[in-house]
């Protein structure tokens, strides 16, 4: 696989054909992109030799390219994320309570961040979200590519959005009285995107003491790796399967307590019964 593919694997970039806009030409945010492509490059030529590896038979050799490939990936992670939290910090200083701007980012960073502002807003009881998305112009060929992203995630949440009327680069989220969707409880709720200090800057009645933790109002982000696949599982088969195995868990549940109830009046009876033979 190319490292072009690689990095679409992240979503398309939002600011591609337009050098000098939104921070993505600061020395800072260009180094950290460059490292992140290096990276990708490198491992895309490790995979490919351990592909030629593995085909000599040399498996041992195709293991330890493998290895250092997938370490590859990684640094390309760690640097895109920091370019991530670069232009998105550089992009939100000025940004009003409700605001949030995602140009710089990749979709798949773009959509991430997003997720934490909402969950955030919908904690802190916010009735609306502006989303600054742009109009597509600096994106290649002129096509948006965040808007239809953003309105997809909205979609998927059941959340409800619409296009500024004075500004089609704005999309305004409906939060007021929302629900966390339940897929995205992985997501860290104190990353960035809960852009915190700046809501607290415009509210600093509600920022909590050193003794009270940011307001949750959802379950745990994390759940150990067996109990979310499973999870996944679940919610990824049909309903009438899902009714299944819910009615087959609780006919479980049931045999266990008649046994272990059983098991109860079996001792019962046994004492009784030594008794009655003294």
């Amino acid at each position: 696989m190319s490292a072009a593919a690689i990095v679409a694997n992240r979503g398309v970039f939002l600011n591609d054909t337009e050098p000098d806009y939104n921070h993505v030409s600061d020395q800072e945010y260009v180094t950290f992109r460059k490292k992140a492509q290096d990276a990708y490059n490198k491992r895309a030529e490790l995979s490919q030799k351990s592909q030629n590896a593995y085909k000599q038979g040399d498996k041992q050799k195709a293991h330890e390219l493998s290895v250092e490939a997938n370490k590859q990936l990684a640094i390309a992670e760690q640097f895109n994320a920091k370019a991530a939290e670069f232009v998105f910090i550089e992009n939100n200083k000025d940004s009003d309570d409700n605001d949030i701007d995602l140009h710089g980012l990749y979709v798949k960073e773009a959509e991430y961040i997003l997720k934490q502002r909402i969950i955030s807003g919908i904690n802190k009881h916010q009735p609306t979200i502006d989303c600054i998305v742009g109009k597509g112009l600096h994106s290649k060929n002129g096509v948006a590519k965040l808007k239809p992203a953003v309105e997809q995630l909205c979609n998927d949440a059941n959340l409800r959005c619409w296009v500024d009327k004075k500004n089609s680069g704005v999309l305004h989220i409906d939060i007021q009285n929302a629900q966390i969707p339940q897929s995205w409880y992985n997501i860290n709720p104190s990353g960035i995107g809960a852009m915190d200090d700046t809501y607290y800057a415009y509210h600093p009645n509600e920022k909590p003491t050193n003794n009270q933790p940011y307001p949750q109002t959802y379950q745990p982000s994390y759940q150990p790796h067996q109990q979310q696949h499973q999870q996944q599982q679940y919610h990824q088969q049909p309903h009438h399967q899902q009714q299944q195995q819910y009615h087959q868990q609780q006919q479980q549940q049931q045999q266990s307590q008649n046994t272990d109830f059983a098991m109860c009046l079996f001792g019962v009876f046994g004492l009784l019964f030594k008794s009655f033979c003294r």
